[in-house]
């Protein structure tokens, strides 16, 4: 059951973004928000590299820039519980210093889901597509269930499960399927293998998981390129949710290729889960 979420936000777009489905996500599931802003030690302490090598940065600009990061943040949690009592969500705030993605997964221990943007404030110094390096640590270290959103918002309208048949997808199911029921909104499950009919065998499991627990769904075996697969078939307004670190090809996928093609590709948030 999912009754607390954490969102770790910084003033990125896309930190904005998640910040807007992380109380919708909160509103519609009567959940609890905890909202932690890291300010990035690395940032204070930043070394000034010259002809010579790295000296520190006098005292008062490491000062400087730790009370502008403070401001920054201080702003940014505040709208967020602005925006949260409005709503009539309990929501905690808080400021913390340290490596952000040590600092959010400390942050996240007593919380059932993980949300943040693929890709944070120091993009401009990253590849301009795929995760960002924070985003890529949550998701590699996180004991917990991380939806990754990207930098535009659109209402969910339904939850699309990438299934394999692993363990891992299996759990994915059962979080796509509390969503999908506790949002009150449709999935849609796909399989996909080289052949056909294992790829249906698979998806009586989430036939019976689904006529269990009532859930409105629709499910479809596809062969050929699982990420095209996937992407093919996702719409504004779905929830992509996969298992992550899966058994198989999936694995392959997911500990690489599959999971920053889906990540480049979507522009829908996506659930993964370990």
């Amino acid at each position: 059951m999912i009754r607390s979420l954490l969102l770790a936000v910084d003033a990125s777009p896309w930190g904005k973004v998640a910040a807007t489905y992380a109380t919708y996500l909160c509103y519609k599931l009567d959940a609890t928000l905890d909202a932690v802003y890291v300010m990035d030690s690395r940032l204070i302490n930043m070394p000034y590299w010259t002809d010579y090598g790295a000296i520190s940065l006098p005292t008062r600009f490491a000062s400087e820039m730790a009370e502008l990061l403070s401001t920054q943040g201080t702003a940014v949690l505040a709208q967020i519980q602005e925006n949260a009592e409005k709503a009539g969500i309990t929501c905690r705030t808080e400021l913390r210093t340290g490596i952000p993605a040590t600092q959010i997964l400390a942050a996240a221990q007593d919380c059932d889901l993980i949300i943040l943007g693929r890709r944070g404030e120091s993009s401009h110094l990253e590849e301009a597509k795929g995760l960002g390096a924070v985003a890529e640590r949550v998701l590699h270290s996180s004991k917990m269930p991380v939806i990754l959103t990207d930098e535009h918002y659109t209402e969910l309208t339904r939850v699309l499960l990438g299934y394999d048949g692993s363990d891992r997808a299996r759990e994915a199911m059962v979080y796509a399927a509390e969503l999908a029921a506790r949002l009150e909104l449709p999935m849609l499950a796909i399989s996909v293998h080289d052949k056909l009919e294992l790829a249906e065998e698979r998806l009586n499991t989430v036939k019976a998981y689904a006529e269990a627990h009532r859930l409105n769904l629709t499910t479809l075996a596809l062969q050929g390129d699982p990420v095209e697969a996937i992407l093919n078939q996702a719409l504004d307004g779905d929830l992509i949710a996969i298992g992550a670190f899966g058994e198989g090809r999936v694995r392959a996928w997911l500990l690489g290729s599959t999971t920053e093609a889906i990540l480049r590709g979507s522009i829908q948030p996506v659930l993964l889960h370990r």
